[in-house]
């Protein structure tokens, strides 16, 4: 009797130990990473998403959103735009065009499906590419690797429990950032945009080399409203005036949300003090919770 009794004790000490184990992805949901570049003078977004279900890799998905530069106005005064496309590569499909320079004859949306089903059984790491960054050892895609690099962000994402969301538009990209703990709690939430460089040629696209969130004060949202010549006077003004600068209000819608949980109608009811535009904020948000689901506690 007593060697059952211990037994039983042992057996559940075993599954209580078990239990208590961390897993290595700490909550379900779709974990996204990104890499911003410039392809062909134009804005260009990489990204790849890693679903994660009961603490396991089940699929990966990959895919990219290009941009253009088109060309107005007259031979003499030419004039420049620059735009995200409408449509991705993946959603593009045959019309993509990829398949007749193909030296396998696949379209990019083929050989996407082949990499995603070769990370789902090989892992991220398994794949080799040859001198020129093509990929060499999976069946059925031969495209430049841009991708691996960022499926490992977005299982670093997953093993923290952060949720990123992404928005192009015109020639801005809006982010959502969502850290959830174990018990789905949000350990926070950020707001932030990258947009173009300003003070180039006009012919030519770059990147800011921070993000709004990252330039804080000197963002300048109301400096040449407010007449200062440094940002100690720009912040004092802003502090006078009773005005906030762009990250603050960001922070006021996340820290709403934070404070009330997330909606579908939370749009409806933007915080007092935000007086900037929050369609595209609200839409990355949708986007974000969307991907943690029912992790969200």
């Amino acid at each position: 009797m007593k060697k059952l009794i211990v037994f039983f004790f042992i057996a559940f000490l075993a599954v209580g130990l078990f239990a208590c184990e961390e897993r290595e992805y700490p909550v379900d949901g779709e974990f996204l990473a990104y890499e911003v570049s410039v392809s062909r003078n134009a804005p260009q977004v990489v990204f790849v998403t890693v679903t994660i279900e009961k603490g396991k890799v089940v699929a990966y998905n990959i895919d990219t959103r290009q941009g253009t530069r088109t060309v107005g106005g007259t031979e003499l005064e030419p004039t420049y735009t620059f735009a995200f496309n409408a449509q991705t590569k993946k959603e593009l499909g045959d019309a993509y065009g990829m398949k007749a320079a193909s030296p396998i004859g696949k379209e990019w949306y083929e050989q996407a499906a082949a990499i995603e089903a070769f990370w789902l059984e090989n892992g991220v790491d398994a794949v080799t590419v040859n001198e020129d960054g093509d990929i060499d050892n999976v069946t059925g895609a031969t495209i430049t690797d841009s991708y691996s690099a960022v499926a490992k962000k977005a299982l670093e994402n997953a093993k923290a429990g952060k949720f990123v969301a992404i928005l192009a538009d015109g020639t801005n990209l809006y982010s959502a950032e969502l850290v959830l703990n174990a018990k789905g709690e949000i350990v926070s939430l950020m707001l932030d945009t990258l947009q173009k460089k300003r003070g180039t040629a006009a012919d030519v696209f770059e990147w800011n080399a921070q993000t709004k969130q990252e330039l804080g004060y000197a963002y300048h949202m109301h400096y040449a409203t407010s007449g200062a010549t440094n940002d100690t006077d720009y912040q004092a003004w802003l502090t006078a005036n009773n005005k906030l600068e762009w990250f603050e209000q960001a922070n006021l819608i996340t820290d709403d949300i934070i404070a009330n949980g997330w909606s579908t109608t939370a749009a409806e009811n933007v915080p007092a003090g935000v007086t900037v535009g929050t369609e595209e904020y609200y839409e990355v948000l949708a986007l974000v919770f969307g991907f943690a689901g029912d992790s969200v506690k």
